[in-house]
């Protein structure tokens, strides 16, 4: 049994005071106001655990320059050092002031709660979140995850925590999901990227089941769809409409035509196509015209052992004719100068990636029904040739996670930080990082619950190029590059989640003495006071 005084619940971030983002302590002081009174409010037993990680010499401890409520209630705080001569021990130190995996390691070993939830100091948790928390339902055997909600950064500090989340629920930059991260507007609808297959203006907005909006070099952008892919469609009273589409079937359906019933609203049927190749498609809509479109994949679901997710076909552009007519579904396709391009595209990017992709390079290329039949074809004519008979075993798909910005909420039972020590201690940015050792923890065994709407986190933004963001992705590859400070990348952690699928087992990367437990780091336990 559970000592009474043992925290339900440790919350572990890892931080200096830099101003790293940009005004770190005023989301910093959002952060710990924030929890403090949804502890006390919902009476959760916890404790925030604050790694504070080589500080500045010229600048004061972080726990001196916040407010503290007088009484701190539910929640303790503790504030653990890692000084400057230890950090100093990394390779890329100077270039890097802060190790954040290592760093919350640090605090993770140290936590004394029944479940621990790694996170960062811009975070805001909603109400029915804290409320969920509070009912001390948390199983083992569970990894639980949430989409992130990006804010915009004036948020109302003076004001309750009630009035903040009122500020952040109107107040939306864009979504962390699993599918991807998408913009939206304020109030929380998606919106186009800026770059994306349909014009602004026409009305059209992508839902659930597409993934983000993709390109490869200079070819034209494009979305994948899963198994039920959504489109709204602006309303137009008394008119009709044509919506018009070019697709190509993915992997999803194993190199066959992909089969799509597309229905409106009430699960109207509208049509049934069979596309087997590039095409352009003309699709009449009923009158009224439906508000949105479901794309169902009747012959989808199949993966690839390099992308996770279900690819049964992709969209390159969407139009939506307002006042047009069409007699019936048109299938049309792309002609032979279209194709040539796309070729010279799909040359230029492979060129590109072998030149700058270092000793191994994936590619990955669509393979049609046509081509598995001739490649079929000229493996049995050269059956006796040497080598002809042996076939590397096929490696499995890893399954798709919901990794996206699971750094700001990864929550599982202390004892499974312990079983897997953490997270993977590499001597590089913290990039997937936390995505590795999610697929650690589900191959061994935490399956992922992913907590649904109404329950949210909120994260309020932070400067371009301080962390990733759609918009600063590239100023952030190039400030690491000119630093000369190693990442780790996306494809990286796929093949290492394909190889823990096949093998039906989690790869374990840290040594026993994981999260600096050989160092006597300094703790300091805040009391509360009168804030200042």
């Amino acid at each position: 049994m559970p000592s009474a005084n043992e925290p339900y619940l440790s919350l572990v971030v890892t931080t200096r005071n830099d101003d790293h983002g940009g005004d770190l302590l005023r989301r910093t002081q959002a952060f710990f106001s924030g929890w403090i009174e949804q502890a006390n409010r919902h009476h959760i037993r916890s404790e925030l655990i604050i790694v504070e990680w080589n500080p500045p010499q010229d600048r004061p401890p972080l726990r001196d320059v916040l407010h503290w409520p007088a009484d701190l209630g539910c929640c303790e705080v503790r504030f653990i050092e890692v000084p400057p001569d230890l950090h100093r021990h990394y390779q890329h130190a100077a270039a890097m002031p802060l190790y954040q995996m290592i760093g919350k390691n640090a605090g993770i070993r140290r936590a004394r709660g029944r479940f621990v939830l790694a996170t960062n100091i811009d975070i805001l948790f909603s109400s029915e979140l804290a409320a969920y928390l509070a009912e001390e339902k948390l199983e083992t055997g569970r990894m639980y995850r949430i989409d992130r909600h990006d804010v915009m950064s004036d948020i109302p500090m003076d004001a309750s925590i009630e009035e903040q989340l009122a500020y952040c629920a109107t107040h939306l930059i864009r979504i962390n999901g699993r599918e991807g991260t998408y913009p939206v507007t304020p109030e929380g609808r998606r919106k186009l990227y800026r770059e994306d297959l349909a014009t602004p203006g026409t009305g059209i907005v992508f839902g659930r089941g597409w993934y983000s909006v993709e390109k490869y070099g200079n070819q034209e952008p494009f979305r994948w769809a899963s198994e039920y892919a959504e489109l709204y469609l602006e309303p137009i009273p008394g008119q009709s409409a044509v919506l018009e589409m070019d697709l190509e079937p993915g992997p999803g359906t194993a190199g066959l035509p992909v089969q799509l019933e597309i229905t409106g609203d009430g699960s109207q049927p509208i049509a049934e196509v069979q596309v087997g190749w590039r095409c352009h498609m003309q699709l009449p809509l009923p009158e009224p015209v439906p508000e949105r479109l479901t794309f169902h994949t009747k012959n989808g679901g199949n993966r690839i052992s390099a992308d996770p997710r279900i690819m049964n076909f992709r969209a390159f552009r969407v139009d939506y004719r307002k006042g047009s007519r069409a007699s019936s579904v048109r299938l049309k396709p792309i002609g032979m100068l279209a194709r040539l391009r796309i070729l010279l595209n799909l040359m230029d990017h492979a060129a590109q990636r072998l030149a700058t992709g270092g000793d191994r390079v994936s590619l990955t290329f669509p393979v049609s029904s046509r081509m598995r039949t001739l490649v079929h074809r000229y493996l049995r004519f050269r059956k006796n040739a040497p080598g002809s008979a042996s076939t590397a075993p096929a490696v499995p798909a890893p399954q798709f996670l919901h990794t996206n910005a699971c750094g700001d909420f990864t929550l599982l039972a202390r004892e499974h930080w312990f079983d897997f020590r953490g997270y993977p201690e590499f001597d590089m940015y913290s990039m997937n990082i936390d995505s590795l050792f999610c697929t650690t923890a589900h191959n061994g065994g935490a399956t992922e619950v992913i907590l649904n709407e109404p329950m949210r986190t909120y994260h309020i933004e932070h400067g371009s190029g301080s962390g990733w963001t759609p918009e600063g992705q590239a100023k952030l590859w190039e400030r690491l590059a000119a630093a000369g400070i190693p990442y780790l990348d996306n494809d990286e952690v796929l093949r290492w989640a394909a190889q823990m699928q096949r093998l039906d087992s989690p790869f374990i990367f840290n040594h026993e003495n994981w999260g600096l437990a050989d160092s006597d780091l300094k703790e300091t336990l805040v009391s509360g006071r009168p804030e200042l």
